[in-house]
């Protein structure tokens, strides 16, 4: 069935797609800005996500995407937004959301 979750890239309207790791994803965002690289640039902040995110997947056919709207489908919804500088993790059918400035959000996993 999956585990569908989707990064959204506010500044650019992207949205990067996992068909398996929804429960991982917002870990996996959080390994990506901990490395501080490119929080203002959105394209290739984009980038490093979706590269953290297809770690070990490259070369696959399936379970990862790049597209320009939401799926219906999804647990996860994390959205980045690269010049506000702030995070947003909404679990979809548990209707919550929290929000973090990219400092926040990184801390969280301390």
């Amino acid at each position: 069935m999956g585990s569908r979750a989707q990064v959204k890239i506010e500044d650019t309207g992207v949205f990067l797609y996992t068909h398996w790791d929804a429960n991982e994803l917002a870990e996996q965002v959080r390994e990506s800005l901990s490395k501080r690289w490119r929080w203002t640039d959105p394209e290739y902040l984009a980038r490093i996500v979706f590269s953290r995110m297809t770690w070990g997947h490259e070369d696959g056919e399936t379970g990862f995407g790049i597209g320009t709207s939401q799926h219906g489908d999804i647990e996860v919804l994390v959205t980045l937004n690269c010049q506000k500088q702030t995070v947003k993790v909404e679990r979809i059918y548990g209707k919550e959301l929290l929000e973090f400035t990219f400092e926040e959000f990184i801390n969280q996993g301390e």
